[in-house]
C-alpha cells in the first residue's frame, strides 16, 4: 500500500480510471460522455514518469474526435502524441489516414446512428476504432469477404481488450477506495488524538487553542519576568504539563490507541526592544524555549531531545503586540501535534 498513499500515485490512478471509463463509454457508443470525460482530464497533474497514461488518454481522445467527425481535433491530439512519443504506431497510422482523407484519397462516411445499443467494430489504419453513433474513417474499396473476416477477428480482439480494461478499472476503483478510506481513517485518528490532548492538558492558567492539525498551549501570564529567568508560577505549570505529556508522548492516555503518540514543539517568544532586531527571532526567545523544555522533562520520563525548540518572530507573540501585553508575551507556547503512523508494509 506504500505506493497507493503517495499523492502523485493517487492522481495517476485517478486519471487511469477516468481513461478506462471513457473507453467503456466510447465502446457503448456514448461518444459525448467519452469526450466529456477526456476533456476534464488534467494531464499536467500526472507525474512525468507516467507517459503511458497520458499517451493512452491522447490516443483515445483522438479516436473519439475522429468518430465524431472532428478530424482537425483528432489530428491535433495525435500530433501531441508524436511530440512525446515519435514512434507511437497509433498516432502515425491515424495521421496517415487523416492525410489521405484531406487529399481526397479516402473519405469519412457517417455510421448509422443506433444510439447506445450497437457497438460498431472498425479499423483506423489497422487500429481498432470506437463504435456507436459517430463517424467511421472508411477504406475506399477492397475485398468484401476478407474485410468481413478481418472485422470478426478485430471484434474478438476488442472484446478481449474490453474485458481486460474492465478488470483494470475495477482494480483501480478498489485502490482509489483504499486511498480515500485511509485518508478518512487518518483524519479520524488525528481528531481523536487532538481532542484527547486538549482534554488532558487543560489546567488553570493555561489556554487551550485547538486547531485543525495541532493543539496550542498558551499561558495566561508571562512565564519569564525578564530575560530567560523563569517565574515560579510558570515553572510549576511546565512541570505539571511535562508529567501529563509523558503519557501522551508514549501513546497512552490519548484514547486513540497505542502508538498514537504526539510531538511537542516549544516556541520561545520575546518582545522587540528599542535598538534590538524587530523581527527574525532572538537568542533570548530560543533560551526561553530551552529553559521551558528542562522543566517539562525534569519530573517526567521525557528527554530534552524529545522536544523541538524554536524561536518565534518578535511580531508573533501569543497576544497582540501592545505595551500592555508585553509582560504576557515574554513567554513560551507549546504546539502538540499527533505523530504520523509508520507507512504500511
Amino acid at each position: 500500500m506504500a505506493d497507493v498513499t503517495d499523492p502523485a500515485r493517487a492522481r495517476t490512478l485517478s486519471l487511469q480510471l477516468t481513461v478506462n471509463r471513457a473507453h467503456s463509454a466510447a465502446r457503448a457508443g456514448d461518444l459525448d460522455l467519452a469526450a466529456r470525460l477526456l476533456a476534464e482530464l488534467d494531464e499536467r497533474d500526472v507525474p512525468d514518469a507516467d507517459h503511458a497514461t497520458v499517451l493512452a488518454a491522447l490516443n483515445l481522445r483522438a479516436k473519439v474526435h475522429a468518430q465524431r467527425g472532428e478530424l482537425t481535433e483528432a489530428d491535433a491530439c495525435w500530433s501531441r502524441v508524436e511530440a512525446v512519443a515519435p514512434d507511437d504506431p497509433d498516432a502515425a497510422a491515424g495521421r496517415r489516414t487523416l492525410a489521405k482523407i484531406a487529399a481526397g484519397r479516402r473519405h469519412a462516411r457517417p455510421v448509422v446512428h443506433t444510439g447506445r445499443v450497437a457497438v460498431v467494430a472498425a479499423a483506423l489504419a489497422g487500429a481498432a476504432l470506437i463504435g456507436g453513433g459517430g463517424w467511421l474513417l472508411a477504406n475506399g474499396g477492397g475485398d468484401g469477404d476478407r474485410q468481413s473476416s478481418d472485422s470478426v477477428a478485430e471484434a474478438d480482439t476488442e472484446s478481449q481488450r474490453l474485458r481486460e480494461e474492465s478488470r483494470r478499472a475495477d482494480a483501480l476503483k478498489e485502490r482509489l477506495a483504499a486511498i480515500e478510506a485511509g485518508d478518512t481513517a487518518a483524519a479520524a485518528r488525528r481528531d481523536s488524538t487532538l481532542d484527547a490532548v486538549a482534554k488532558r492538558l487543560a489546567m488553570p492558567g493555561v489556554e487551550i487553542r485547538r486547531h485543525a492539525d495541532d493543539v496550542q498551549l498558551v499561558f495566561s501570564t508571562g512565564v519569564f519576568p525578564y530575560d530567560s529567568v523563569i517565574g515560579a508560577q510558570g515553572a510549576s505549570a511546565l512541570t505539571e504539563i511535562g508529567r501529563r505529556l509523558a503519557g501522551l508522548e508514549s501513546g497512552s492516555g490519548t484514547g486513540a490507541g497505542a502508538g498514537a503518540g504526539v510531538e511537542t514543539t516549544v516556541v520561545g517568544h520575546s518582545v522587540a526592544v528599542p535598538g534590538g532586531a524587530p523581527s527574525g527571532g532572538s537568542v533570548v526567545a530560543l533560551n526561553r524555549a530551552r529553559v521551558a523544555a528542562q522543566y517539562l522533562a525534569q519530573d517526567s520520563d521525557l528527554r530534552l531531545t524529545d522536544f523541538r525548540l524554536v524561536s518565534a518572530d518578535q511580531r508573533r507573540g501569543p497576544f497582540p503586540a501592545t505595551e500592555a501585553n508585553a509582560p504576557r508575551n515574554r513567554t513560551v507556547t507549546l504546539l502538540i501535534t499527533p505523530k504520523e503512523p509508520p507507512p504500511a508494509p
